[in-house]
């Protein structure tokens, strides 16, 4: 017994490039500056080398192992171990 097919729905659009183009037409015409719209970055808090390195050790650790725990995940070599044990 199988399903019926449904025909596939018309692709929907959320942002129509035709709408997209107008509205950054509109704002390149008003001639507002935008980055005196935006907060200075010189105002946010700067992070501490040492909090940097960490984060940047902890990236590369896990960038090491991740193609050995993704090639584990898309493998059955889990199943495989299990029923031999």
């Amino acid at each position: 017994i199988s399903s019926p097919v449904k025909p596939p729905l018309k692709a929907t659009y959320p942002l129509p490039l035709s709408s997209n183009l107008h509205d950054l037409a509109l704002l390149r015409a008003s001639d507002v500056d935008f980055a005196a719209l935006l907060p200075s970055s010189t105002t946010s808090a700067p992070t501490s080398n040492a909090a940097l390195e960490d984060s940047v050790q902890r990236a590369i650790e896990f960038s090491r192992g991740s193609p050995a725990e993704l090639k584990l995940l898309l493998t059955d070599a889990i199943e495989k171990e299990g029923a031999r044990v």
